[in-house]
C-alpha cells in the first residue's frame, strides 16, 4: 500500500462559509463570468470542468466560460487580451498586471481576511489579487534502478558528490540530466535557477529584489555569473540530454519518465504526477540540488487570482473566486492537490500526500525558505516582462552563449523596463 501522509499547508487555510451568499443571485437573470486558465499534465481541461460543474451547480445563476490562455507566456496573453480590450473576468496568475493602474479590482477586505497576511501584498496601494496557493519549487528527481545500476548508494549531498554522480551515470552508459528546450523557454533553467541559482544569490543577497531595484547591485554580479558558469559546465560534460532543446517541457517530463535520463531539475508537481501513476509510482525519488558554495535554502512560488476592472458583475467574479479558494473546502482541497501546492487561508486545508510528495516536502526540513527572485509580489516586484526576457536568455546560455554578454544584456534590458 502506498504511504500518504496528512499535511497541513504551507502557510494556511480553509475558509469557513461563503463570502457571498450562494442565493445571491437567485432572483436575477442569469450572468456569464469569463476565467482565464491554463491546462498542463495536471491541470486538464477535465480538471477545470469538475471546478465548474461544482460552483455552477452551488450557483445556478452565474455560468463560467472557461478561455484558455495560449502561447509560452501568460503574462503576455494577457497583456495581449488587455490592449484587445477583452480581458477576461477572472485570471489565474495576474502578478505581472497587477501594478497596472486600472487593470483589476480592489479585492474586498471580507475576501482578503479568510488569508494569512503573509500572502496579502500591494500593488501601488492597491490589495487587488486574491491568494490561492503556495508551491514549492525545485528539486532533483533521479530514477532509482539507473543509480543502484550506475553503483550508486547515496543521493548527492555536496556540488563534488553531484559531479561524482554524474560521471558514474555517464560510466555505467545512463544520461545523467534531462533538459528541456523548445518553445517553453520557462523550462530550461527553472529547475536549475529556481533550485541552485536562486539559493546562491539569496545567500550573499538576503534583500537581492530591493537592492537590484534601487541600483546597488548588477545582474552582472560575479556571485550570478560563477553560479550560470558552473551551470554551463554541467552542459559542456554532456551531462545532459542530446536532444532537450528540442523538447517541449512535456515531452522532456515524459522522456525523463520512460528512462531517457537518470535525473531531472523540477518542481514539486512532478511528485504529484509521479504519486499518482501506477507504472511509476515507486521508481522515482527527490533530493536537494546541491549548490557550488553549499549554500542550503529553498524558494516557494505564491499564487494569486485576481478579477479585472472591466468585469461587469464583479460580484458574481469573487463569488466564484472565494468559492473555488476556500469557501468550498472539498474543492479547495482538489484545486490545491492536483498540483501539489498548499493553502494560504487562515486554517488549514490539508490533504494526503503520496509517498514521493512526502519525500520531496521532507528534503525542506530545517532549512530557510527564501523569495524566489523572479517571483516576488508587491512592491518589490521585477518589472512586468524581465522573467520571459531572461528565460530566452538562460536559453541561449544553455546552447553556448557568452555567459557575461547575456548577463550585460540583463542589465541593458532591467533599466530600459524601470524607465518605462
Amino acid at each position: 500500500m502506498r504511504k500518504k501522509t496528512r499535511f497541513a499547508a504551507l502557510g494556511a487555510a480553509a475558509i469557513l462559509g461563503s463570502l457571498f451568499s450562494m442565493n445571491a443571485f437567485a432572483d436575477n437573470a442569469p450572468v456569464t463570468i469569463s476565467w482565464a486558465v491554463f491546462e498542463t499534465d495536471n491541470f486538464t481541461a477535465d480538471y477545470y470542468q469538475h471546478i465548474i460543474d461544482t460552483f455552477e451547480a452551488d450557483h445556478p445563476n452565474i455560468k463560467i466560460e472557461k478561455i484558455l490562455m495560449a502561447g509560452d507566456s501568460r503574462p503576455q496573453f494577457l497583456k495581449t487580451m488587455l490592449s484587445a480590450g477583452n480581458m477576461p473576468d477572472i485570471n489565474i496568475d495576474p502578478v505581472d498586471l497587477a501594478d497596472i493602474e486600472g487593470v483589476y479590482a480592489e479585492v474586498p477586505e471580507e475576501l482578503l481576511s479568510k488569508y494569512e497576511d503573509s500572502y496579502i501584498v500591494t500593488n501601488n496601494g492597491s490589495k487587488n489579487m486574491i491568494p490561492a496557493y503556495t508551491a514549492l519549487r525545485s528539486q532533483v528527481y533521479y530514477n532509482k534502478q539507473q543509480f543502484a545500476d550506475a553503483g550508486i548508494t547515496k543521493t548527492p549531498e555536496t556540488w563534488d558528490e553531484f559531479l561524482e554522480t554524474c560521471e558514474k551515470l555517464t560510466e555505467a552508459g545512463f544520461t545523467p540530466l534531462m533538459g528541456v528546450g523548445a518553445a517553453d523557454s520557462w523550462a530550461t533553467s527553472f529547475g536549475y535557477w529556481s533550485g541552485v541559482a536562486n539559493a546562491e544569490i539569496e545567500a550573499v543577497y538576503p534583500d537581492f529584489n530591493q537592492q537590484v531595484l534601487a541600483g546597488e547591485v548588477s545582474w552582472t554580479d560575479p556571485v550570478i555569473e560563477n553560479t550560470l558558469l558552473k551551470w554551463q559546465d554541467l552542459i559542456n560534460a554532456g551531462y545532459y540530454h542530446k536532444g532537450s532543446m528540442s523538447f517541449s517541457y512535456t515531452q522532456a517530463s515524459a522522456e525523463f519518465l520512460s528512462g531517457s535520463a537518470a535525473m531531472f531539475m523540477d518542481g514539486a508537481w512532478t511528485a504529484t504526477t509521479i504519486d499518482s501513476s501506477e507504472e511509476y509510482k515507486d521508481q522515482f525519488g527527490a533530493f536537494m540540488m546541491p549548490t557550488p558554495t553549499g549554500a542550503k535554502s529553498y524558494c516557494t512560488m505564491p499564487g494569486y487570482w485576481a478579477v479585472s476592472e472591466t468585469c461587469e458583475n464583479k460580484e458574481a467574479a469573487f463569488t466564484f473566486c472565494e468559492y473555488v479558494l476556500g469557501g468550498n473546502e472539498d474543492l479547495y482541497r482538489y484545486y490545491l492537490q492536483a498540483d501539489g501546492v498548499y493553502s494560504v487561508t487562515k486554517e488549514p486545508v490539508t490533504y494526503e500526500m503520496g509517498t514521493l510528495q512526502t519525500e520531496f516536502r521532507n528534503n525542506y526540513d530545517g532549512m530557510d525558505v527564501v523569495p524566489e527572485i523572479t517571483k516576488v509580489v508587491g512592491d518589490y516586484k521585477l518589472p512586468s516582462g524581465f522573467e520571459d526576457y531572461t528565460w530566452k536568455s538562460l536559453q541561449n546560455v544553455f546552447t553556448g552563449a557568452d555567459v557575461m554578454s547575456e548577463l550585460e544584456s540583463w542589465d541593458t534590458e532591467f533599466a530600459r523596463m524601470l524607465a518605462g
